[in-house]
């Protein structure tokens, strides 16, 4: 799975009943960085913030998650539950012999940390994630039918429940489809609607930050191993509420740091902005010390602000004890 970005080293690790491919950079004595992606990406997503802080002395870690890109994707979508995904990350820490990293990340990848920190707090020496705010868990109502109350049955998470949709990907030029996904600017019913961008013929410049050598890289692997995977992480949004009912109300003990673009589609949900400007997030998140709203950035930030977001990644966790190179365990 190698790619167009340099002093990237790159392994498969077998755990957890699966093989996972993971990106690397940085000295392996360094403190260790645990970077989560999200849908529709790869570790790829990472390359910036990556080769910035391997440059800073830190062991930079990126694995595919399960059912994307060289990882192991299971044919069932209830293999997909957050308990799946948070066990694959810790049995990857185990097979590195990380007792405890820095975690960060990205939609999908930040639901995952959230859960990861609620889940196993011993393992994780200070959280950053942008865009998705953590989304406490709702007794009265299953996610994918507040979405659907929200923005009705077109909604892509609500289309994305139906068995086989990832056919639809097939007949899709992927080069275009990544253009469109990375740069969407509409929200609601209209987000990512494959008859919609299928139907659009409004030619696509793309801005400084993504380059036609990135939507290649993402449109080859893609190509290879469809989007299934990605798409059975919403398949078990309402599996996940399920199984999560004995964490209602439990709190994210972890410190932490949110950052997310004004111009971000999930900064817009209904409610997302008061949950995280008036208390909710703290609430929830008591170890919260930070949060940063992007002005002009979008829901892609660690890619549109690569430098913004590292240095802003490095002047969180610089504050906890990163000299040594085997972290100390988590007192919280």
């Amino acid at each position: 799975m190698a790619a167009p970005t340099a002093e990237i080293r790159h392994r498969s690790v077998a755990e957890n009943g699966i093989t996972v491919h993971v990106a690397e950079a940085g000295p392996e004595a360094g403190p260790a960085v645990l970077f989560v992606h999200g849908f529709p990406e790869l570790w790829y997503s990472w390359r910036h913030q990556m080769e910035n802080l391997a440059a800073r002395g830190y062991r930079c870690v990126a694995p595919d998650l399960r059912g994307y890109g060289g990882t192991t994707a299971p044919p069932d979508p209830s293999s997909y539950t957050i308990f799946h995904i948070v066990g694959d990350l810790v049995a990857l820490l185990d097979a590195l012999r990380l007792p405890q990293v820095f975690v960060v990340g990205h939609d999908w990848g930040a639901i995952v940390s959230w859960n990861l920190c609620l889940l196993r707090p011993d393992r994780v020496r200070a959280l950053v994630n942008l865009s998705v705010a953590f989304m406490p868990r709702n007794p009265s109502i299953k996610p994918v039918d507040y979405f659907r109350r929200a923005y009705g049955d077109d909604y892509y998470v609500c289309r994305f429940q139906e068995p086989g949709f990832e056919a639809g990907f097939a007949n899709f030029d992927l080069k275009r489809f990544f253009k469109m996904a990375l740069i969407v600017q509409t929200t609601g019913s209209s987000a990512m609607s494959l008859n919609k961008m299928q139907a659009s013929n409004k030619e696509i410049t793309l801005p400084s930050w993504l380059s036609e050598e990135d939507v290649s890289y993402l449109a080859s692997v893609y190509a290879k191993t469809g989007f299934g995977g990605g798409l059975n992480y919403y398949r078990c949004l309402d599996l996940n509420w399920e199984l999560m009912a004995p964490w209602t109300g439990a709190k994210v003990q972890v410190p932490t740091k949110f950052i997310v673009g004004d111009g971000d589609l999930a900064y817009h949900h209904p409610g997302v902005k008061g949950y995280i400007h008036k208390g909710g997030l703290k609430r929830d998140v008591p170890m919260l010390e930070e949060v940063v709203v992007i002005k002009g950035a979008g829901h892609f930030i660690q890619q549109e602000r690569a430098q913004e977001i590292s240095d802003h990644i490095y002047d969180y966790i610089k504050k906890f004890d990163t000299g040594l190179s085997t972290p100390k365990l988590s007192k919280l």
